[in-house]
């Protein structure tokens, strides 16, 4: 009989591996990296219509969960609207990199595993924001558990991720297309590429992370009034000071986010 716990275990060490790897490089990527000119005000109001804010409320005195907060890019949103803000990761090498950035900022470091929220409370937060986490967890239904177990009754999750191993539609092939055109990306490292794959091949989502798929299993895990949110502005306006190729590559994807509230 395969040893389960052996098997994840490995599994999650090697991702927190190609992660930490990543750090240094990681605010590179237009995916990870909110700009100031246009991103950070399209990100503060996508955060307040999805927890269903006023155009100018603040997030003053609430305690928010940013989950796999990475090198700080959302928890910086948050932090901008006054929340109190713990940032959790795994990795030791983008909290290093997360500190120095929220510096003087109500920010905690919490180095913690997603799916094992060990030492949290129950009912802690009034909100928990994550983004491209779920397609990685390799035991998913028992993190939207601990998520749902830590934010507090009526408190609202954001889930904002995609599909990346979707079949590719003519609208996608022809923007990427004119995306090389313009501006060719640099090939990844034949070892960075092999781990890349061979990680995929283990995870759960391993065929992709549907919209249905994901809300599916959230309900599974006691979340209620699962509501899908327009990540177009995110991707459009929020990404102006960004070169066209850029943004077409990025448009491209099929990316989208889900609000739901623990019951």
């Amino acid at each position: 009989m395969m040893d389960i716990r052996g098997h994840n275990f490995d599994l999650k060490e090697e991702i927190r591996s190609y992660w930490s790897d990543r750090a240094a490089t990681f605010d590179d990527s237009p995916s990870h990296l909110i700009e100031n000119q246009y991103g950070l005000a399209v990100w503060q109001n996508f955060i307040r219509r999805s927890f269903e804010l006023g155009p100018d409320q603040m997030l003053v005195g609430k305690q928010v969960l940013d989950i796999a907060c990475g090198t700080g890019e959302i928890s910086r949103v948050l932090c901008s609207l006054g929340a109190e803000v713990v940032g959790l990761d795994f990795s030791e090498k983008m909290h290093d990199r997360a500190k120095e950035k929220l510096m003087g900022k109500s920010w905690t470091p919490l180095l913690c595993d997603a799916e094992n929220l060990l030492g949290v409370a129950d009912d802690a937060f009034d909100f928990a924001v994550t983004r491209h986490l779920a397609w990685t967890l390799t035991k998913p239904e028992k993190a939207y558990a601990e998520w749902r177990r830590v934010l507090k009754p009526g408190g609202r999750l954001l889930l904002v991720d995609g599909n990346w191993e979707q079949g590719h539609s003519f609208l996608y092939r022809l923007r990427r297309q004119i995306a090389d055109f313009l501006s060719p990306l640099p090939e990844k490292s034949p070892d960075e590429t092999t781990k890349d794959q061979r990680i995929r091949k283990q995870l759960p989502y391993r065929n992709g992370l549907t919209l249905e798929h994901l809300r599916h299993d959230l309900i599974q895990a006691g979340f209620v009034i699962v509501q899908k949110v327009s990540v177009s502005t995110l991707y459009g306006q929020g990404m102006k000071a960004w070169p066209l190729s850029v943004r077409l590559r990025q448009s491209s994807e099929n990316r989208f986010a889900l609000v739901c509230t623990a019951s």
